[in-house]
């Protein structure tokens, strides 16, 4: 069966400017995860993104359909891409809550919304509960954020964006028992790094 990605570079290469469109739409959000785990910084991963997309744009000529996957094409961009920024970032330090939104007060003025203050009454979404998710979920992506970056990748693009361990391989450019390696590895630091946070909750 025809792979869709390849089919839409190639409707693009041939002057079809929507099916372009239609890859980034395919493939934004799940690239906006990945890059945000990666850096650790959900605001520079929308960036990121968009840069990912504008370098694939400008090599659209270049892509092989058949050589290589589209995904893994674009993670190994996004990859690099990050890699260039942790390394140009220096000492910038970026902090998010992320249950505090901007919000339209009286007279147009702006204020701040705090979601977990302001939760509606389901008991899913009591601040109590939603503070734990918070909480665990903020546990998580620090554990993730703190592995090195060797097993910190290859973790991400298998457990939380679906790659095969081939892709992955061919993403990281390493052998195929390094990628499978290094994932287990990642998965037992992780696991480690979350164990104080689970016993005690």
């Amino acid at each position: 069966m025809r792979d869709l990605d390849d089919e839409l570079m190639e409707r693009y290469r041939a002057g079809d400017e929507n099916a372009f469109t239609l890859l980034v739409r395919r493939h934004q959000q799940p690239l906006v995860n990945f890059i945000a785990r990666f850096i650790n910084d959900r605001d520079g991963a929308e960036d990121l993104a968009q840069e990912t997309f504008i370098r694939i744009f400008k090599a659209s000529r270049r892509y092989k359909p058949g050589r290589a996957q589209f995904k893994t094409w674009m993670y190994h961009i996004a990859t690099n891409l990050c890699k260039n920024e942790l390394r140009n970032r220096g000492r910038r330090d970026r902090y998010r809550v992320d249950n505090v939104v901007d919000g339209d007060g009286d007279g147009g003025d702006s204020e701040q919304i705090d979601l977990i203050e302001s939760a509606p009454a389901d008991v899913a979404f009591q601040p109590e509960v939603a503070l734990e998710r918070k909480e665990l979920h903020d546990a998580i992506q620090t554990a993730i954020a703190e592995l090195p970056e060797q097993y910190r990748v290859p973790l991400v693009l298998r457990d939380l964006q679906g790659l095969s361990y081939d892709e992955i391989s061919e993403v990281l450019e390493l052998r195929s028992g390094t990628t499978k390696s290094r994932i287990n590895r990642a998965r037992l630091m992780l696991k480690d790094k979350l164990q104080s946070f689970v016993s005690c909750s």
